[in-house]
């Protein structure tokens, strides 16, 4: 079975840490539904290509996450991160947006 890889950006201002994770194999790709289109930029998601056990790393400690994919969507769905009812699927490529709220 071939290792899931992904492309990822980290940003990082103040205490607050986003990161961008997107399924490698959707970079490059424009989607579309109604109104809405979508291009999956490497320019967007970064040039940084990780595993799954750096992402699943990366999902543990970010504060606010986007992901696209089915396979970084489903990760954080099997870790809990983000509920099935969540997701947004546009073209069969789900969308997720996760905030994690500190106390």
């Amino acid at each position: 079975m071939a290792s899931k890889s992904f492309h990822f950006r980290s940003i990082t201002d103040a205490n607050i840490h986003i990161v961008n994770i997107c399924d490698t194999g959707n970079i490059g790709k424009t989607i579309s539904e109604g109104d809405y289109e979508i291009e999956i930029s490497e320019d967007y998601f970064g040039g940084d290509i990780i595993d799954e056990n750096q992402a699943i790393e990366l999902l543990k400690k970010s504060d606010t996450l986007n992901l696209v994919g089915n396979d970084i969507v489903d990760l954080a769905i099997n870790l809990e991160f983000v509920s099935t009812e969540s997701i947004k699927k546009i073209e069969g490529v789900s969308f997720a947006l996760i905030y994690k709220f500190l106390q």
